[in-house]
């Protein structure tokens, strides 16, 4: 008979990473899979959460591209949900740029995305065109490379010849390509507004993470209706369906490991008042915690792993604030469409973000807004998000209190911050603070209790181009029947979680077999 304890394969988290492998184990290979997340809700970045019984936000998905019924990624996204989730393309224009010296409009149409930079831009014509060459470039080259690294070393061996077209090296930065193609600063400012959906300013990111966003989004945004939270909802029953369990109030605190490989995890399971140790067991384990936890908590101490220390020492990336918002009323009032909304105070992104802790005296240098409600068909009440960047150290005295009680202070701090981003909306759109009817503001330190990000970082391990040369990052680890899922195996975002979770499981099913998974799952 079966212990129930025993699973085919053990997944740490919930998100996006663990929801894709795990499904895909399971309604493709038949796995019983077991699922553990540390909170109280499954999904991870994925998650919604409601106030006040009508106000609703996702915590991490905000918009995705390359999402048109047609697109490979629908496709594997459908694979993983079994087709549950509806995604609603977002109303044109759907990124708006503000600068205080100009406004740019991003269509869902690449040439029309062209035509108005050069309008408005025509002396850097020929650059604008080769830019628009080189993304794709840049973004194949990626692919490629990502694609080989959970191929068989033979196929990689022989695919290794594959070269970046019209490029010395791939491993530059944002602003090292800005700055070698570009002579407007305006323009150069223009083309890396996005730089928040990976993180890091131009001279920190890899420009082929840029280029892989870039056209990402070249056909525009979609968004899940009725919420992200409907992704992990489609993936549960999918895993019941095959014996297997997702616990929520399940937290892994360390991989068990056995003549030097792994065979199961410890968890604390929170019941009630109650807290109990429990122990599951698997000859696969993946982990979506990302690979700082795995390496530094879930491993343990005493095992020898020669990239503990690297990762450990490895840059933090920012992390950030978002203010959640109730409206009394629709805010297409004001003439909000459902777009996004990338405002800065200055065209000098570096400034911006060196800058960035002028939050915390209410002074923000830099804002994303957007309006779930207005994006979402099924939206119950009127919602809005304000999201900024800052450091972690500012928060760092109140990591170990508990959220009702860090005082004052914290109370205060958290208030000029609020105060700060509302005043930002209000400068630029009259009548919007008149609108709000509910708002609470998440810290770095919610992050970090959410996710354990170190630091509370919100993209994992930043995306530098060094990230890209350590032979730690993917889904393979040096300790037999480890594997890691999500934005660290692959690249930040939904879709780069999801990438992430194929590929864990093409290197836990192997190449071959993940070939023939994906061919019969064109005909499900």
């Amino acid at each position: 008979m079966e212990k129930e304890n025993h699973f085919d394969a053990i997944i740490i988290g919930s998100g996006m990473g663990a929801l894709t492998t795990a499904s895909i184990l399971a309604r493709l290979k038949n796995k019983k899979v077991l699922v553990l997340e540390k909170h109280f809700k499954l999904g991870g970045f994925t998650h919604t959460f409601k106030r006040e019984g009508k106000y609703l936000w996702d915590v991490g998905i905000h918009y995705v591209g390359d999402m048109g019924k047609e697109e490979m990624l629908r496709k594997l996204f459908d694979i993983v949900t079994e087709g549950n989730v509806d995604w609603k393309k977002m109303n044109d224009p759907f990124e708006r740029f503000m600068y205080p010296e100009i406004t740019f409009d991003q269509y869902s149409n690449e040439e029309k995305f062209r035509s108005d930079l050069i309008e408005k831009f025509p002396s850097e014509k020929v650059a604008i065109e080769n830019y628009f060459s080189d993304v794709k470039s840049f973004s194949n080259w990626a692919t490629r490379q990502f694609t080989l690294k959970a191929k068989p070393a033979l196929l990689n061996s022989e695919s290794s010849s594959f070269k970046l077209i019209g490029a010395k090296s791939p491993m530059i930065t944002t602003k090292e390509y800005m700055d070698a193609n570009f002579k407007d600063p305006i323009l150069k400012a223009v083309l890396v507004s996005q730089w928040g959906d990976y993180g890091l300013p131009p001279s920190e990111s890899a420009f082929y993470m840029h280029a892989g966003l870039v056209v990402h989004y070249l056909k525009g945004g979609y968004y899940p209706v009725g919420g992200s939270g409907t992704i992990a909802e489609s993936v549960k029953p999918i895993i019941e369906k095959n014996g297997g369990e997702m616990h929520i109030f399940s937290e892994v605190t360390e991989i068990i490991l056995e003549n030097g490989k792994a065979i199961g995890v410890k968890v604390k399971q929170t019941k009630g008042k109650n807290i109990i140790d429990k122990e599951f067991f698997a000859p696969i384990i993946v982990s979506d915690a990302g690979v700082y936890n795995t390496y530094t908590k879930l491993i343990p101490q005493n095992t020898n792993l020669p990239n503990r220390e690297s990762i450990s020492n490895f840059v933090t990336g920012a992390s950030s604030v978002t203010l959640y918002l109730g409206f009394k009323e629709d805010p297409a009032k004001l003439g909000f469409k459902g777009e996004n909304y990338w405002i800065y105070n200055s065209i000098d992104h570096e400034k911006n973000f060196a800058e960035k802790d002028n939050l915390l005296l209410g002074k923000p240098t830099a804002c994303y807004a957007s309006f779930p409600s207005l994006k979402d068909p099924k939206a119950e009440s009127f919602t809005g998000e304000v999201i900024s960047f800052l450091n972690y150290a500012p928060f760092a005295k109140w990591k170990n209190g508990e959220w009702k009680n860090r005082g004052a202070e914290y109370k205060e701090l958290k208030e000029r911050i609020t105060d700060g981003m509302l005043n930002f909306m209000e400068e630029r759109f009259p009548g919007y603070k008149d609108m709000v009817a509910f708002k609470e503001l998440s810290t770095p330190l919610t992050n970090e209790y959410f996710t354990d990000h170190k630091a509370g970082t919100i993209y994992g391990i930043p995306c530098t181009p060094e990230r890209y040369t350590k032979d730690w990052m993917g889904v393979k680890t040096p300790i037999e029947n480890i594997f890691i899922t999500g934005a660290d195996a692959c690249s930040p975002g939904i879709s780069g979680a999801l990438m992430g979770g194929f590929a864990a499981a093409t290197v836990i099913l192997g190449y071959n077999s993940m070939m023939g998974v994906m061919k019969d799952s064109a005909k499900l």
